[in-house]
């Protein structure tokens, strides 16, 4: 925390001394010292993570004005030379919340950070910041295990023919949590005008139609960009060039739908066996007969 705190106050502009590759006290002009507590709460083991979200919550506030004062101080000391002794203050106030936040999530401390930039402030009300902050912790923890169960829980595949006709036909499509992946049109042979692309010696240009389509209670995205051909040599090749008739990424939070052109550049000699979009930890995947 010492070699962090001289980082920051040398970034801060508040001393021009270079930083110390060191954690001694007394190597930087800097005064950090965090008294060894002794025997510590065990109850506070597992409260400290939504008992700081307030403090956390109100000190956003106060870091936007420090990068705001900081800005101007630097225009101050470009023309006097001199940092502002206020705004030099505030700063260092910053810097004091911050590293307080930090020594009780770090359980160096059971005291409750202040809300204060003051060096004789008083602990904070821990149990006040328990009570705002344990809803909107467990807001978050559900926020977060829907969303990261929706990455384990994706992952289909389904088996249809290569060919055009096919494809334009049958419309194959895969499905996995939100989000369904339509395939509308194959080109076998896409000109270097179409993929904006000239193929290499040896190679063609392979295109593929898709449709995005949401339609479950879960956010998700598209990109086109995070499909992959496999070669039946079982070589991977990833998107050569992309049409889009939007945007390149988009984020569908209560549904939509979007479709996009695919090439891929693959050897002459083999043709692609699967076509796999990666939107989880298990793909979405095309086997192609």
């Amino acid at each position: 925390m010492r070699w962090q705190a001289n980082l920051f106050t040398y970034l801060a502009l508040l001393r021009d001394e270079y930083p110390p590759f060191s954690w001694e006290p007394g190597a930087y002009p800097l005064s950090l010292d965090i008294p060894y507590a002794g025997r510590q709460s065990r109850v506070r083991l597992f409260v400290r993570l939504f008992t700081i979200l307030p403090n956390q919550f109100v000190f956003q506030f106060v870091a936007f004005a420090w990068i705001f004062t900081t800005f101007l101080s630097w225009f101050a000391i470009l023309i006097t030379g001199q940092y502002p002794r206020g705004l030099f203050r505030f700063s260092v106030g910053v810097g004091r919340w911050y590293q307080r936040q930090f020594a009780y999530l770090l359980l160096l401390r059971d005291e409750h950070p202040p809300y204060s930039i003051n060096a004789d402030a008083r602990p904070g009300n821990e149990w006040v910041s328990g009570m705002i902050g344990l809803p909107f912790f467990v807001a978050y923890v559900a926020l977060y295990s829907v969303q990261l169960s929706s990455v384990f829980r994706g992952g289909a595949t389904t088996t249809t023919a290569l060919s055009a006709t096919a494809i334009e036909r049958d419309h194959p499509s895969v499905h996995a949590g939100s989000l369904r992946i339509t395939l509308l049109d194959y080109n076998p042979d896409a000109s270097s005008s179409d993929a904006r692309k000239t193929a290499r010696v040896g190679y063609q240009i392979v295109s593929f139609r898709v449709e995005s389509e949401k339609d479950g209670l879960l956010p998700t995205f598209f990109s086109p960009y995070v499909f992959s051909a496999t070669t039946c040599r079982n070589f991977s090749h990833g998107v050569l060039a992309v049409q889009h008739e939007t945007t390149d990424f988009d984020l569908y939070w209560t549904g939509g739908h979007d479709t996009a052109t695919i090439y891929f550049e693959i050897p002459k000699t083999t043709s692609v066996c699967e076509l796999s979009y990666y939107s989880s930890f298990r793909p979405l995947k095309f086997k192609f007969r």
